[in-house]
């Protein structure tokens, strides 16, 4: 039998924390995680490749982990890239977001919508719709926008952040019906919880044909935690509610709320890998 001793206890101890601190400060961070589900219609013979991405967290470098990331998603070749906020970090700078951008594939489509940290930095919103605008991607501040691939129709719907914005779900779908395919992007997931009652309403006023099917809704903001241990988040973003990762909701439309990428405010993650979203929608 092998004898504990006091020095091998404080072996374990010194070996556990660097670990760990390894974890938070590199691993988590740079070795993101790709994350695929199947959704949509079950045994469907056309699938659209989705990819989602949020709270990317631009500061003032591009680290490595964004070109790594930039390449993945090149290799992935998505139908269309959603993207959910927080794109560039309450003090972070346009260059690092415009250098990411440039490295994407310019025919992949993209779309974004803006989170509470996009609006409280210094840069304007003019300034992002140009850098969208130059790399293929729309920026949906309370609109909607259909995008035809592969012959099928898909309806997007962009909600501005409820946090710092100006947000209006009956704007942004003031000229929309019932679609085949429709998906909402929303930066907090607890703002679903406002739309949800809105579009109830809105439903009940409709005609069966006209009313809204939004299937799924995708948001970020809570990082999974950033820092999470044994499944608990001590330290939560402004307006996160009671959701930390994964899916929610029991019937449509369904919320997934993706770890996102960046960090903002404490320079780690721990417990929340940073993750890039694969959806292969059945039509």
């Amino acid at each position: 039998m092998k004898i504990i001793t006091k020095r091998n206890l404080i072996i374990a101890a010194i070996t556990g924390t660097a670990i760990a601190i390894l974890d938070a400060l590199f691993l988590e961070k740079y070795f993101f995680e790709i994350k695929t589900f199947e959704v949509g219609k079950k045994g469907a013979d056309q699938k659209l490749k989705l990819l989602f991405l949020t709270d990317l967290h631009f500061k003032k470098f591009l680290d490595p982990s964004y070109k790594k990331l930039a390449r993945k998603i090149n290799e992935s070749n998505p139908d269309l890239i959603l993207i959910s906020g927080d794109v560039i970090d309450e003090g972070g700078i346009y260059a690092p977001a415009k250098q990411f951008f440039s490295l994407l594939r310019y025919s992949i489509p993209k779309v974004a919508i803006m989170g509470n940290h996009d609006h409280k930095n210094r840069i304007k919103i003019g300034t992002y719709k140009k850098l969208y605008a130059q790399n293929n991607c729309d920026l949906l501040l309370n609109e909607s926008k259909v995008f035809t691939i592969a012959g099928k129709r898909l309806m997007v719907t962009g909600v501005d952040d409820f946090i710092n914005g100006t947000p209006s779900f009956s704007k942004a779908i003031r000229d929309v019906g019932r679609e085949e395919n429709h998906i909402l992007l929303i930066h907090s997931p607890l703002q679903q919880e406002t739309i949800l009652k809105e579009m109830q309403e809105i439903n009940l006023a409709r005609l069966e044909e006209n009313k809204l099917n939004i299937q799924y809704i995708f948001a970020g903001h809570n990082h999974g935690g950033q820092l999470c241990i044994f499944g608990l988040a001590p330290i939560q973003p402004e307006m996160a509610g009671k959701y930390l990762k994964g899916w929610y909701n029991q019937e449509a439309p369904f919320l997934y709320l993706s770890r996102g990428f960046g960090t903002t405010t404490l320079p780690f993650r721990f417990g929340a890998r940073s993750e890039m979203t694969v959806f292969y929608l059945g039509v």
